[in-house]
């Protein structure tokens, strides 16, 4: 059976819980941010932030698929980036196996499925955003019988594109990636001073309320 893996920050967070098709189709759910988690941890059993980058579960999950051998698929971002992508995983894990990628803009779910079975993908890579990511991988899965590994990336493909290791040293031992982010992507700078106030209040608020 396949099997659905993503990440929530505080952006995605409220994007996903407006459908309960996202939440009940993806199977496993981890907090991908320092704020998430400690909101959480001030209400609910502790949890420690995941997430598909460099600084968390990437490397690892990248040299176990080199090591194992699995056939990887990799779907996201632009044309461009992920063709840059794919080049760059391969320089940086030699005998990784990617049987198939393309760009995230997709019209037709069901054939780009039909695709990755008959490649006999066993783990699929998506990095489109939120919720595009998300629902890609629960319609996908409607079509694939076989079993099969999809996990969620948001941007790494085209962080990657942009540099092998994304995230300078010291911005990930001082937990900064977020104001890396802000500093260098517009639409993150307006997602950190729009959105992420908001979400605060709103946990906050929610929690309390539950309580």
């Amino acid at each position: 059976m396949p099997v659905a893996i993503s990440f929530v920050n505080p952006f995605s967070y409220y994007e996903v819980q407006k459908r309960d098709d996202l939440i009940e189709g993806i199977d496993y759910y981890f907090s991908d941010g320092a704020l998430l988690c400690k909101l959480h941890n001030l209400f609910l059993p502790k949890i420690s932030r995941a997430s598909f980058d460099y600084s968390s579960v990437a490397k690892p999950f990248l040299e176990y698929i080199t090591n194992k051998s699995k056939r990887l698929a990799v779907i996201g971002a632009k044309e461009s980036e992920n063709e840059k992508a794919v080049t760059i995983l391969k320089q940086q894990y030699p005998g990784i196996n990617i049987v198939y990628h393309r760009d995230g803009y997709i019209d037709d779910i069901s054939s780009v499925a039909k695709q990755l079975e008959a490649v006999a993908a066993e783990v699929v890579i998506v990095g489109m955003g939120t919720p595009y990511q998300e629902n890609f991988c629960v319609e996908a899965k409607k079509y694939i019988s076989k079993p099969i590994v999809f996990i969620t990336c948001g941007g790494f493909l085209t962080q990657t594109s942009i540099k092998p290791d994304y995230y300078h040293p010291l911005i990930k031992k001082l937990g900064l990636r977020w104001l890396q982010r802000m500093v260098m992507h517009k639409h993150v700078r307006d997602r950190v001073i729009r959105q992420y106030p908001k979400f605060v209040f709103s946990y906050l608020f929610h929690m309390i309320k539950k309580r």
